[in-house]
């Protein structure tokens, strides 16, 4: 978003920067000395860690309430707490800009420029120099959270990860330690898309499916027949045009997770840019940089990646045991099966049709939305799931035409678990509409780590269905996404997610080991429970 507050709040030149902050990196705050996501006050000059470690920058902002503006030190994100939100535009004379160059960026571009131009893939003069050129562009544009265009050099767009093709070496700030105790690397913030960011390391994390999608051939240069609601002319930016016209998105998230797996270039961030510009052209309403809703973005990402997988994966004659017919590895992990139960009130009679799930949305009761100074209300994640699967009555508006009665009648309602999906994904409903706008219920909801036990909302054997094994209604989670923030439109996502057993906690490039207790404390929004059991189901 583009902050009013700059002009009282960024006092801090870019000749302050060069005198005041010290040449020896990595920064540290000046409260604990940690160097762990630590950020810059563009005010006074002070340097103190995040919210996500000790939140002394928070801290420093409360006790002087105009230092409110802040620059992340590692990945120039720059955020404003009066706002509550990142940060896309400058002051009128450029002073954040110029703090990027001057403090950040100077030792950096030099190490950088030498790279480009000692780059073995420039060995022509006339590829080099046209390829410099846009190096120092691309370079000299960087901004984390910006409202620039993606840079869309050919040489990267067809990277078998993904990156962003520049290989740069490690800086000084981030000491190989810290990059070896990673093992799992974050994805750039290309302009308010955290929303993306976590969706995509969720997916990472899910073993199975991200196994599937790494291990498929190469999906370039296969023919696919757009749907006639994607159709349409599409303004991008120079030369992705080209790359445009034919791109898939299950081959960008292909090499998405490719490039995660591997741990990046020299275990730096994942650029998800040729990703981002494959869902500008896919679904419309992604396009620019606005936040957007992670839940709404995950629905479009999965049912695109399977209408792709269908058509395309037949066409290479791929087609794995157990994923024949209508079902894609899409709906083998997420699809589960819902069965609704109409009882007609007058007739005693039922009317029971099946549907299908990716996912289910949970509401947070009206009365533990309520909070007070005193007390904070605590929702459980069973209770929600308890009042989805409850009977409830229609209203008069939608009485039911019972087929038996010949007439519209007043009934009841109820679901029932048919299938199990083999990946749970539970939505909670934070953001409600009130007069004009949404707000976001904030409410605390607790949820179970390890064995989530899900039989009591299957189908009972009254319905001639019977429970399978004792783990096949069993899951344990595997992410969680965390929206922080006060509104739909605003805020910021970052996620934790369980790696060779251990949790990790992702904000966009900053990757850190996380607690259980951490991620137990969380304000979840999408939570994704992984059955004990993991079965491929057989073709419908």
């Amino acid at each position: 978003m583009e902050c009013p507050h700059l002009a009282q709040s960024v006092q801090f030149g870019g000749n302050d920067v060069e005198a005041n902050c010290t040449k020896d990196l990595p920064f540290v705050c000046a409260v604990c000395g940690t160097e762990k996501s630590t950020w810059l006050c563009l005010y006074c000059g002070a340097i103190h860690c995040g919210r996500y470690v000790a939140g002394h920058a928070l801290q420093h902002h409360e006790e002087n309430t105009q230092h409110c503006v802040c620059i992340d030190c590692e990945n120039l994100a720059v955020f404003c707490y009066m706002c509550d939100e990142y940060v896309i535009n400058d002051t009128t004379s450029g002073q954040i800009e110029k703090i990027r160059r001057a403090t950040f960026r100077k030792d950096e571009h030099k190490e950088n420029e030498e790279n480009w131009n000692t780059s073995p893939s420039t060995t022509p003069s006339s590829r080099r120099e046209s390829e410099d050129n846009d190096a120092d562009a691309l370079w000299k544009a960087e901004v984390v959270v910006r409202n620039l265009r993606p840079r869309t050099a050919r040489k990267r767009l067809h990277s078998l990860d993904g990156t962003s093709g520049d290989n740069r070496p490690a800086t000084k700030r981030r000491s190989s330690k810290i990059t070896k105790e990673k093992k799992v690397v974050g994805l750039r913030n290309l302009g308010n898309t955290c929303f993306m960011n976590v969706v995509l390391q969720s997916f990472n994390n899910i073993s199975h499916f991200c196994e599937y999608l790494t291990q498929m051939p190469c999906l370039e240069g296969i023919p696919f027949d757009e749907p006639p609601t994607h159709r349409g002319r599409i303004v991008t930016p120079g030369r992705a045009k080209e790359f445009m016209s034919d791109a898939l998105l299950a081959e960008e998230l292909r090499k998405v997770l490719l490039g995660l797996n591997l741990g990046g270039s020299n275990g730096q961030a994942i650029s998800p840019e040729c990703l981002f510009l494959v869902i500008w052209k896919v679904v419309p309403r992604f396009r620019g940089y606005q936040q957007q809703d992670a839940h709404e973005f995950l629905t479009y990402m999965l049912d695109r990646l399977h209408t792709e997988l269908l058509q395309l994966l037949p066409r290479l004659g791929h087609e794995p045991l157990g994923l024949r017919g209508k079902q894609s590895i899409v709906t083998a992990v997420f699809g589960g099966t819902l069965l609704s139960v109409v009882h007609c009130m007058n007739c005693r009679t039922d009317s029971k049709t099946h549907e299908p799930f990716q996912d289910l949305s949970l509401d947070i009761p009206d009365r533990l939305q309520r909070r007070t100074k005193e007390q904070e209300e605590v929702c459980s994640l069973t209770y929600s799931l308890t009042r989805f699967f409850k009977v409830e009555e229609l209203a008069d508006s939608e009485l039911y035409f019972c087929d038996n009665c010949m007439g519209k009648q007043r009934s009841t309602k109820r679901f029932w678990i048919h299938r199990l999906p083999n990946v749970l994904c539970l939505h909670i409903k934070r953001f409600r509409w009130c007069n004009s706008y949404r707000s976001k219920v904030d409410t605390q909801v607790d949820f179970p780590m390890k064995s989530l036990d899900m039989s009591a909302f299957t189908v009972r054997g009254v319905n001639g269905t019977k429970l399978g094994a004792s783990n096949s209604h069993l899951y344990d989670l595997a992410a969680v996404i965390v929206h922080h923030g006060s509104g739909a439109g605003t805020g910021h996502y970052t996620a934790f997610a369980v790696h060779d057993g251990q949790w990790f906690h992702f904000n966009d490039s900053s990757v850190r080991p996380a607690t259980t207790d951490a991620v137990a404390k969380c304000k979840p929004y999408i939570l994704f429970y992984v059955r004990k059991e993991f079965s491929i189901p057989p073709p419908l």
